[in-house]
């Protein structure tokens, strides 16, 4: 007899190592943390204590374990968490919800069946609901969490979003081992809750030189739109996936490393400020259309929105010039003359006399 058995049959649990193998293995002994409010019905410490003596009831135990070693007189719960109890993630695995479920099928067609209470059943919190949206589901409609990736990401959104309730589930153990199910649409919005906080962190870092780049290019965008349809009668379509590389494309060119561009907002920016324009989806594709009529809207409408714009224009200008701030230093250096005025002047001036679009700045590799 190894060891390991004869600690796991003893009488005495020494608290300082698994409570469950008794044995020392290269892995991390794990417990419930207290700094995440977690309902004791969940906890590492809940499922031991319901797990363990039915496994023992069924002969199936996969470890050679008493459940009376647990057990000081309080019951095996309140000894675990008065004894501040470890265990390895890979042992309390082996206790988990579907491996008892399975072993009491298994032994189905003895004389002594165990019925599993209805905490442990596949119709208890985490089987039959979403661990994200708490809404209950039909098995087929959920996924199981299969991979330690998984637990990594759900971890990652968990502190980028500090999802206080999100931490707390997962602080239990990681999803594998709690067997958590999903929604694979919950999982999705989660990701885009993650990815938009992420953003906007980015965005709120960014120098205000560098944001003054991102609206000159969505400027520039704007623009090429607007005039490769007034250049022609035939329908235009613009692919968005080609005007996401054209944004990032400009960006990098103007300085900007690592752009930071989301397609789905690039292209309710766009919806937004064209109303003429439409999304169509076409396989993995979605593509930015005009409406049939916008030429006749364009027409009747030019010389009054061309008046709106120029006044718009000198107002932004003004205010510009206004703020900026220039001091002589006595010498004159190779930027003297760009610094003497605001950036958004020369980028002004320069589209006076050269095209402005964002295909244009390109090609001709424009940097003002």
């Amino acid at each position: 007899m190894t060891d390991s058995t004869v600690l796991s049959v003893s009488k005495v649990t020494d608290w300082q190592k698994c409570c469950l193998c008794q044995t020392i293995k290269g892995e991390e002994l794990k417990s419930p943390p207290s700094r995440y409010k977690v309902t004791e019905d969940r906890d590492g410490y809940a499922m031991i204590a319901r797990n363990v003596p039915l496994f023992k009831e069924i002969n199936k135990s996969p470890i050679i374990l008493d459940p009376k070693r647990l057990d000081d007189g309080d019951g095996i719960t309140e000894t675990l968490r008065k004894n501040k109890a470890v265990y390895h993630q890979s042992c309390r695995l082996l206790f988990s919800n579907s491996k008892l479920e399975r072993a009491n099928k298994r032994s189905a067609g003895s004389s002594k069946n165990v019925e599993i209470p209805e905490k442990c059943r596949r119709s208890s919190l985490e089987s039959e609901v979403c661990f994200l949206c708490e809404k209950k589901a039909p098995s087929h409609d959920l996924r199981h969490a299969m991979t330690l990736e998984l637990d990594k990401r759900l971890n990652e959104c968990a502190r980028t979003l500090n999802d206080g309730r999100l931490l707390a589930i997962l602080s239990v153990g990681d999803a594998v081992a709690q067997e958590l199910q999903y929604h694979r649409a919950c999982l999705t919005k989660l990701y885009n809750r993650e990815r938009s906080m992420m953003r906007k962190e980015n965005m709120e870092s960014l120098p205000n030189k560098d944001k003054d780049k991102y609206l000159q290019v969505f400027s520039e965008l704007l623009l090429y739109i607007t005039e490769t349809n007034s250049s022609t009668n035939d329908p235009v379509v613009f692919r968005l996936a080609d005007l996401v590389s054209l944004y990032q494309q400009r960006l990098k060119q103007l300085g900007i490393h690592n752009p930071n561009v989301n397609s789905t907002r690039l292209k309710d920016q766009l919806l937004s400020e064209i109303p003429e324009l439409e999304a169509h989806k076409k396989g993995r594709d979605v593509l930015l259309a005009y409406t049939e009529d916008v030429g006749s809207v364009l027409s009747t409408a030019v010389d009054y929105t061309e008046a709106i714009i120029i006044t718009k224009a000198a107002k932004i200008l003004r205010q510009r010039m206004i703020d900026h701030k220039s001091v002589f230093a006595g010498i004159f250096d190779d930027n003297c003359v760009e610094d003497s005025v605001p950036q958004v002047l020369l980028q002004f001036v320069s589209w006076l006399w050269l095209p402005c679009n964002i295909v244009f700045m390109l090609l001709y590799i424009c940097v003002f």
